[in-house]
């Protein structure tokens, strides 16, 4: 049975396949797509810290992106935002429906080479994905057949998940003991800070509790806005927001900014400051109406590291448990969901 787990955020394009039963094969591509003509000729040049491409795709699929057709006309998926001018990232809660989402789902499935998937699974931010009618819609979207630059995929069967169950199941997969019992017995709060919202969901004994699950959009693109606007002023010149963006993707702590070598963590500090307590008091309120205390936070995502302190304020002395790649970690779970 080929199964295909999908998670196609805002910043990052994260993909799990295999056979059941299998350890799943990952890629991760930049999520970003756009026409062709918007999209800047790569030269093949790079420095010499330049990143090794680990946990991505290598070869020309990293440096190039993936060539794909899009109502008949010739996007390209998987590219740096850095690459694109003049073109807009879909940023908004309509994002399956985009043109942008369509394409990376085109370049997913090419970089599979399989005619057909049994089972894919994905996610969507929590709000959405307790409404029944967005989540078919995805669905309707998702299966069927697919023109790649490969051939044709047919995806038979589509499950739409809430996107922190995916880092739930992926923890079950390969924690320890200790953590594992505190799952299975106790409750647990899962937290994914992405780069357009930030999803919570609390389990007891292993069951999803639909009051107590919640999204707040205080993410990662919003603190990345606001220390491109902090190094900004104080350097001068244009907000860095895509140079923060590549930097944190390729775990650099630097840009460069007028030509000097700039700090990035700093002003994310200050941001994390001043807008992480605001995603936080809304998933404080959610937790007020739960006659239970959190005995395991699962922090996850491209962007926990930012809200690690806040947490650690907000629930003094809860463990807390991050999986060992937090930006897969719900693509690989999707893909062991897959395989019930």
């Amino acid at each position: 049975m080929q199964l295909v787990g999908l998670d196609i955020g805002y910043s990052n394009l994260k993909l799990a396949w295999g056979q059941r039963g299998e350890v799943p094969r990952l890629r991760v591509l930049p999520a970003m797509a756009a026409p062709r003509a918007q999209v800047a000729e790569a030269l093949g040049i790079a420095g010499p810290d330049s990143p090794s491409g680990t946990g991505s795709v290598a070869g020309s699929d990293a440096a190039q992106g993936i060539e794909v057709t899009l109502d008949g006309e010739s996007w390209i998926a998987g590219v740096r935002p850095t690459r694109v001018c003049g073109w807009q990232r879909a940023l908004h809660a309509d994002y399956p429906a985009s043109q942008s989402y369509q394409a990376l789902l085109l370049g997913a499935l090419s970089l599979l080479r399989w005619p057909r998937i049994d089972r894919l699974v994905t996610g969507l931010p929590v709000a959405q994905a307790l409404d029944p009618a967005r989540r078919e819609a995805l669905r309707a979207r998702l299966r069927g057949r697919h023109h790649t630059p490969f051939g044709v995929v047919e995806v038979a069967d589509v499950r739409v998940l809430a996107q922190p169950i995916g880092t739930f199941v992926d923890v079950l997969m390969h924690a320890d003991g200790t953590v594992v019992d505190r799952i299975s017995e106790g409750t647990v709060l899962v937290l994914d800070v992405g780069f357009f919202s930030v999803d919570w969901a609390l389990l007891v004994s292993g069951d999803l509790r639909r009051t107590s699950t919640g999204t707040s959009l205080e993410a990662m693109s919003v603190l990345i806005e606001q220390a491109a606007g902090r190094i900004g002023r104080e350097h001068g010149g244009q907000s860095p927001v895509a140079a923060i963006e590549r930097a944190l993707a390729e775990q650099r702590s630097t840009i460069l900014v007028r030509g000097s070598r700039v700090a990035v963590a700093p002003a994310l500090e200050q941001a994390a400051a001043e807008r992480v307590p605001v995603a936080l008091e809304a998933l404080r309120q959610d937790l007020r109406r739960e006659h239970t205390e959190v005995d395991l936070i699962l922090l996850t995502g491209g962007g926990a590291r930012w809200f690690e302190p806040a947490l650690g304020r907000l629930f003094p002395g809860v463990p807390r448990h991050r999986p060992t790649d937090p930006v897969t970690a719900n693509a690989s779970g999707y893909f062991h969901y897959a395989g019930r």
